[in-house]
């Protein structure tokens, strides 16, 4: 039997999609916003318990988004700045997942993250076309499908109604809400909407403030047709609550058993050293071009998806 040799999507999604990147770099382009490449490779990686990189045998990770250094960049005084390349994750395998895909992440200096929504709003209407875009607040959000409150109600309350949907682990809090908000979303098609204002445990690098008593992340998704699309932040400046935060997840890493990682001493020199107020956010771009072809899966818009290389 001959090997697989074929691209895994149709030259003629391949060359539309050469054209929505062009589209993508002409709007960064009109708006004077700098793009940039930073290495695919790095000495250091995120944190996150969401996301697991993808450790090389000398110790480097592949980067599993251009964050860290694009902030590298703006606390040496880069004005807004973007960076559209490849990135990569241990284990993202599915129809809108591959192991290697392409983000597209930009920062907006003294822009509000209302104004960097409202910024992500017109990009995606250049690619997939005007449309009407609600917003709701993520408790709002789980309340509209669940009829539970994720401040109010108890640890106890939270797992019934995730067990009710298929939820059988015993995690923690916030990944039962993850669960939860996963769920909604993937009822939610035919629609385009961000969600704001998440539980303060998901702030990720997110600035954290109040909200009718209680403490929420000042970051936001973009949903299109039960697809997250977009996940921006107001970016955290103060380089305590940084470090606090990576050795929280340092320490969760430990009691779970997961791959521990070392916390990026020069991100946190960089912020330390003076980090702008800005807004970022990053688009998973092969959901985005999927979309506007009408694509039953990712595969159909990269070259070569994860089977094919």
């Amino acid at each position: 039997m001959s090997p697989r040799w074929q691209p895994s999507a149709p030259i003629e999604n391949l060359q539309q999609r050469s054209e929505i990147l062009w589209t993508v770099r002409e709007f960064f382009r009109h708006r004077g916003i700098c793009e940039v490449q930073t290495p695919v490779v790095g000495s250091n990686t995120v944190t996150d318990l969401n996301i697991e990189s993808v450790r090389l045998a000398n110790g480097n990770f592949l980067q599993t988004s251009p964050e860290y250094f694009l902030k590298r960049l703006l606390a040496a005084g880069m004005p807004s700045c973007y960076q559209l390349g490849p990135v990569f994750r241990e284990g993202e395998a599915g129809q809108w997942h591959n192991p290697e895909f392409t983000m597209l992440e930009w920062y907006r200096l003294g822009f509000s993250t209302s104004e960097l929504r409202q910024e992500l709003k017109e990009l995606v209407e250049l690619v997939l076309g005007p449309s009407d875009v609600i917003e709701y607040t993520f408790r709002d959000f789980l309340f509209n499908e669940f009829h539970l409150d994720c401040f109010e109600q108890s640890d106890e309350e939270l797992h019934k109604v995730a067990r009710a949907k298929g939820y059988s682990a015993d995690d923690r809090r916030t990944d039962v809400l993850d669960f939860l908000y996963s769920f909604a979303i993937s009822r939610s098609k035919d629609s385009r909407f961000f969600v704001v204002d998440f539980p303060s445990d998901s702030c990720a690098l997110a600035e954290v403030r109040k909200l009718d008593g209680n403490l929420v992340a000042d970051r936001f998704e973009l949903i299109i047709d039960g697809l997250e699309i977009a996940n921006g932040y107001n970016e955290l400046c103060d380089p305590i609550e940084l470090n606090h935060r990576m050795e929280r997840d340092q320490a969760l890493r430990s009691q779970l058993n997961r791959l521990l990682i070392e916390k990026d001493g020069r991100l946190l020199a960089a912020i330390e050293a003076g980090f702008p107020q800005c807004s970022g956010v990053a688009v998973g771009l092969d959901r985005l071009v999927g979309l506007s072809l009408g694509a039953e899966g990712i595969h159909r818009v990269l070259a070569f998806a994860e089977h094919h290389i």
